[in-house]
């Protein structure tokens, strides 16, 4: 599985990207299909605490999984929208199990 990143108004920190790798990298566990995960993290308005929005798009055959969250920390959202992603493969295998 490739895990492609984008960051918007901000420069990524070595530990972020051990902590995306090893947080996106159990997404294979849900499902075994996955072709490529993209990943965007963009720093919105500075004012806001909950300024660090996070979108992932997981590509697997068919119709993408997409999720945007956003919160006080990356990680945070990253963690939100990974549980989601999660939530949304095990539907997407047991359908295609149950077909």
């Amino acid at each position: 599985m490739k895990i492609n990143i984008q960051t918007v108004h901000f420069s990524m920190n070595s530990n972020l990207q051990k902590y995306i790798d090893k947080r996106l990298s159990k997404l294979s566990l849900y499902y075994n299909r996955i072709v490529s995960v993209d990943l965007y993290l963009n720093l919105d308005n500075q004012s806001s605490q909950t300024n660090k929005s996070v979108e992932l798009r997981v590509n697997i055959p068919g119709d993408d999984v997409v999720v945007g969250k956003k919160s006080e920390s990356f990680e945070k959202s990253l963690d939100m929208a990974a549980s989601t992603a999660e939530r949304m493969l095990k539907r997407r295998k047991e359908k295609a199990r149950i077909s």
